[in-house]
């Protein structure tokens, strides 16, 4: 079984004319060089528990031709179209393939009879989508800034901090590119009245990074950088455990977006949750 990372659905679409939309992400902290084909998989069964759903109706071949009963599926049926958008936001830029044909050796003489299939891929660091919704504007602009590797650690807090404050960003999109980034974040302080978001906004992941790249460092500063990191990790699986709570996803549903999104063992999701979800 696969699971997706998010999904929403559009009741209506009237400019479309379109009944449901399905509308798939798949968030990728690092290069994965199968996607592609992990997209076609989950799109396959989307479509597949569509087609199940629909033939289960069909339990005599009554007002059916036979091709249709053999089918289990009227030729007037139409299935929900499903769209998976894989967000990267990762530092370097994305290096994989984008199309199953990158994926493929095809002799030229035979290309024409092979299918390809194309995944939509939303670089973080700089992704010129053209955006309507604020926290959405907000989101990926905060990433810009954060996974802008041209900039000094220091100067790339501070303009992150400025735009924070400037835009009046709302708390869960700070918690979210925080835990995009592994940032250190104090959910706690965040939740108390009058707490300026701003303030609370520690970049020990850009920090860590930073200092292992510098020549010369002492161990002890390749250490920190470590248990930084650590840090940011388990601020990032709080923050995703308490929003998904907020938004009334299942902790089965969360504990399942744990292990895939951290790479974490079943026990660990588990011993994650019940150390950050409210009893």
């Amino acid at each position: 079984k696969a699971a997706r990372d998010s999904i929403k659905i559009r009741k209506r679409s009237v400019a479309l004319d379109t009944e449901l939309i399905m509308l798939a992400m798949e968030n990728q902290e690092h290069i994965h060089y199968a996607m592609p084909l992990r997209v076609m998989g989950y799109d396959y069964g989307a479509y597949k528990k569509q087609y199940d759903s629909n033939a289960r109706r069909y339990k005599t071949a009554e007002g059916m031709s036979a091709d249709e009963y053999l089918s289990r599926m009227k030729r007037s049926d139409r299935f929900v179209p499903v769209i998976t958008i894989v967000v990267y936001y990762g530092e370097k830029a994305w290096d994989g393939a984008k199309s199953l044909y990158e994926m493929l050796k095809i002799p030229e003489e035979i290309v024409p009879y092979v299918n390809d299939y194309k995944m939509v891929l939303v670089e973080a660091r700089r992704s010129g989508l053209k955006l309507h919704n604020s926290k959405n504007i907000d989101l990926f602009r905060l990433l810009e800034i954060l996974l802008d590797q041209s900039h000094p650690t220091s100067e790339t807090r501070k303009r992150a901090i400025e735009y924070a404050r400037e835009k009046q960003v709302d708390r869960s999109v700070i918690l979210a590119v925080a835990g995009a980034v592994n940032c250190k974040m104090d959910y706690m302080e965040l939740t108390k009245e009058g707490a300026d978001m701003c303030t609370v906004f520690e970049m020990t992941w850009a920090e860590g990074k930073a200092e292992g790249r510098v020549e010369g460092r002492a161990e002890g500063r390749v250490e920190g950088k470590a248990e930084g990191r650590a840090e940011g990790i388990a601020e990032g699986i709080r923050a995703l455990i308490l929003d998904n709570l907020e938004e009334g996803t299942s902790k089965e549903r969360i504990i399942l977006k744990l292990q895939k999104r951290f790479s974490l063992k079943e026990a660990e999701a588990r011993k994650y949750m019940k150390e950050f979800a409210p009893s």
